[in-house]
């Protein structure tokens, strides 16, 4: 028998369909999973308590030996919903951005379109989990997750969907989040674990939509749209060039070394595996 794999999952409502059917007991004798934050599945990643994660893809560019499984993410093509910057002030004169502390792709994600889609660079600066405490002392403020997707954003200002803003810059999809893996823990047995978890979450998303709970309420119809139209987990060859277009501008900041490149997971596969099913 396959040793047991430590695999990571991000609490969002995005990540349900990826991980519904290992939820429902595929690869129950393989895959102790467990859930938290983007931020902090990183890190648990990095010092060795994970062997995959749901990783933010700016970590391929940090965390050394990685591998991507093949054919699956967390994407957008266009409007994301939940990958925002709420903002006091128009863009170009905004001075100061309060970064949203569970994140790591989208906090970089913002600061590649202020120098290269606005023009511009204000200052950036750790945030708070509570939004109207960061525009106490930021123009404006990332936030991620449940948090952008289903809280009312403060009187007086608006959001930039910073998914919708990648793709009018490179006319790409947005990958946000991939499962990586340490050096020999994705095998085609748990490659296709993932696969099947998604096929059966895809089957679900009604359900799934419906009976979401964040901060003790359901939104069934916020919940249906967002799965329905904004997120995508599909990785193909435009999310791979937008993944390494992404690495380079952040590079090219100085946000993550330079010249490091993805690298998906090599075992034998057929041109079925790594297609995704539902939409492209």
């Amino acid at each position: 028998m396959a040793e047991r794999v430590r695999v990571g999952a991000v609490s969002y409502l995005n990540t349900r369909p990826l991980v519904f059917g290992i939820e429902q007991g595929l690869g129950a004798r393989r895959i102790d999973l467990t859930y938290g934050v983007p931020s902090a599945l990183a890190a648990r990643l990095a010092a060795g308590e994970l062997d995959v994660a749901l990783l933010p893809t700016i970590e391929l560019a940090r965390i050394p030996g990685l591998s991507v499984a093949p054919g699956i993410a967390i994407t957008s093509r266009g409007p994301a919903a939940s990958v925002v910057l709420v903002t006091r002030k128009p863009l170009d004169e905004v001075r100061s951005v309060a970064l949203d502390p569970e994140s790591r792709t989208s906090n970089a994600l913002v600061q590649v379109l202020f120098a290269d889609a606005w023009r511009t660079r204000p200052e950036f600066v750790p945030g708070s989990a509570d939004l109207a405490r960061s525009l106490e002392t930021c123009d404006a403020a990332v936030r991620i997750g449940d948090k952008a997707l289903f809280d009312p954003d403060p009187a007086g200002t608006e959001r930039v969907d910073l998914g919708e803003e990648w793709m009018k810059l490179h006319r790409l999809p947005f990958v946000f989040a991939v499962w990586a893996a340490r050096e020999g823990a994705l095998d085609r047995g748990l490659y296709e674990i993932l696969h099947a978890s998604l096929r059966e979450g895809r089957k679900a998303i009604g359900a799934i939509a419906d009976d979401y709970t964040y901060a003790g309420a359901r939104h069934p119809e916020i919940s249906r749209r967002y799965l329905a139209e904004n997120i995508r987990y599909r990785l193909g060859d435009d999310e791979m060039r937008s993944l390494r277009a992404f690495l380079s501008a952040a590079g090219r900041l100085g946000l993550v070394p330079e010249g490091r490149t993805p690298a998906l997971a090599r075992f034998t596969l057929t041109s079925c595996d790594v297609a995704v099913e539902g939409r492209g």
